[in-house]
């Protein structure tokens, strides 16, 4: 068991590798679209319209995986008796909150569907503005006892 002295750090990683991966994957995306359909678009026809719209659908998944590569957050918690820091950062803003008692409205644990393969759980700290997820865990015991790690170093007073 961990000293109770020492604050609880959880990491949610995301490292440049993925986001790189991410980023690429969505320019793949948008730019095989548009190089392949193109000729069906310029010059105008009856089937413009029509390879218009594939392209811009093409770009309704690009763009958002564009997105997350450049703009998703990496988190690391540190909880400590009466207060959760949380610090996000991307490549382009850094965050820190301070939660006390007063800001933190639940932790809970929460079941992930899968759509092939096991569910997962994770923790779920929940204010009134925001939720903060962290990674998942293969098994709901696992998930558990991180939120009630969390929950008794937070409420114990220093």
């Amino acid at each position: 068991m961990d000293d109770p002295a020492e604050p609880l750090r959880i990491e949610i990683p995301a490292p440049s590798a993925i986001r790189v991966l991410f980023v690429a994957m969505g320019l793949f995306v948008i730019g095989i679209a548009v190089h392949e359909l193109w000729r069906g678009v310029w010059p105008p026809n009856i089937g413009s319209f029509f390879f218009l719209f594939m392209i811009f659908g093409a770009c309704t998944v690009g763009v958002p995986i564009i997105r997350g590569g450049l703009f998703g957050w990496a988190a690391t918690w540190e909880v400590t008796p009466g207060l959760i820091s949380i610090a996000l950062s991307n490549p382009f803003k850094r965050r820190l909150l301070r939660l006390d008692e007063r800001d933190v409205l639940g932790i809970r644990t929460i079941e992930r569907e899968a759509m092939e393969g096991d569910n997962t759980w994770f923790v779920e700290l929940t204010t009134a503005a925001e939720r903060f997820q962290t990674s998942d865990f293969s098994t709901k015991r696992s998930a558990d006892e991180l939120r009630q790690r969390i929950k008794a170093l937070f409420r114990r007073r220093s």
